[in-house]
């Protein structure tokens, strides 16, 4: 294995590389961040210890290494920093003090690595109880699923107790989001993988706890949703409505979508949410979805549209009946895509995955061509 050794002028790091069997060259943080600097390596590990925030060239190191691995060494893991790590593309975070048996197991997991593009991360939050912002949760991550391989989606239930996305999907879970926020300084790809259930062959699931959690902070979660953009091809967020912890933390999201149904509560309600959303997080991400839709209501569409000052982007039509059978059996609608529902469901995430779907004729444009270009399989 080759390794580049970046920014290091400890002997003992570089003893401890040569150690795992590598052949080690040191390279400077200016040298490591120009455009074709050197030669082929298998692994970099960046020794960042004396620092407090992580050097902007290490950027310029993915940049020039896409498809290498990189082994970041630090002396403390603070929640911010471990945020910055995770947005310039670092594979492994090491602290201090470093075994040997650490850089061993963190080299064998990077090497041979091959970077991809983050993931997209995309949320529901209904707005108000019983519009079916789970049930738009539960079909839309349950296709992205399916449409992902060989990649994976995840679906996170983020309310703060007693969400209802696990009774759909017909699982009881062992852990929830606060095991994984309670070991968010530990995060990584093989332990995430023992905290989540898979509910469809390439479909993940993490569950909201029984009960509240102290561990339930700003810092924690955006921590955490940062992991899951980079370790998924796609995030489904099903949204708490009055969660500050959580909605103060969705710079990550490629879109929130507000649920909505035509009754008076729900847009008045819907306005507000969209409102909130809009201001934190701009007008191109926020995008409203009707459920039920019912043309001879007093409230059409264009009416949500106005009094939300969002687009809305697609419609879900009523089958209540199947809804709730599918709900009681714990078995996503889409995984039987034989009626209007279900096809609705597969279609919207085909065109949020920019993926052909044969129900759909329309050409990719507006919100999903810009949200989901096309993607390498």
């Amino acid at each position: 294995m080759h390794v580049n050794l970046v920014s290091s002028p400890d002997h003992q790091l570089d003893e401890l590389v040569r150690a795992c069997g590598a052949q080690v060259r040191i390279v400077t943080l200016e040298a490591a961040a120009a455009a074709g600097s050197g030669r082929s390596v298998d692994a970099i590990v960046i020794d960042v210890r004396d620092r407090n925030s992580i050097p902007s060239a290490v950027a310029s190191i993915r940049r020039h290494h896409p498809d290498v691995g990189i082994v970041l060494v630090v002396s403390a893991l603070e929640t911010a920093l471990l945020v910055e790590a995770m947005r310039a593309g670092i594979n492994e975070v090491l602290t201090v003090p470093v075994t040997q048996e650490d850089l061993q197991n963190a080299l064998a997991r990077v090497a041979g690595h091959r970077a991809t593009d983050a993931g997209q991360v995309f949320g529901f939050i209904g707005a108000k109880g019983g519009v079916g912002t789970t049930t738009v949760s539960v079909n839309t991550a349950t296709t992205l699923g399916a449409i992902s391989k060989p990649g994976r989606t995840l679906l996170i239930d983020l309310h703060e107790a007693g969400g209802d996305a696990a009774l759909f999907l017909g699982v009881e879970p062992r852990f929830s989001v606060v095991d994984a926020l309670q070991n968010v300084h530990r995060l990584d790809q093989n332990f995430f993988r023992s905290l989540v259930t898979e509910v469809t062959p390439h479909t993940d699931f993490l569950a909201s706890p029984d009960g509240p959690s102290r561990d339930r902070d700003k810092d924690r979660i955006r921590t955490f949703i940062a992991f899951a953009r980079m370790a998924y091809r796609y995030t489904v967020l099903d949204l708490p409505r009055s969660d500050a912890a959580v909605l103060d933390v969705l710079d990550e999201l490629s879109a929130v979508f507000v649920v909505a149904n035509q009754e008076l509560a729900s847009v008045r309600s819907g306005s507000r949410v969209a409102e909130l959303l809009r201001r934190r997080y701009g007008q191109e991400k926020v995008k409203v979805l009707v459920t039920r839709p019912d043309s001879h209501a007093e409230i059409g569409p264009m009416d949500i549209q106005r009094a939300t000052g969002c687009d809305v982007v697609h419609t879900f039509p009523s089958d209540y009946r199947r809804a709730l059978q599918a709900m009681n059996q714990g078995r996503p609608l889409t995984l039987d895509n034989h009626n209007d529902l279900s096809a609705a469901f597969t279609t919207f995430a085909h065109r949020l995955a920019g993926a052909t779907h044969e129900r759909s004729t329309a050409p990719r444009k507006g919100l999903f061509g810009r949200l989901a270009p096309r993607r390498p399989q």
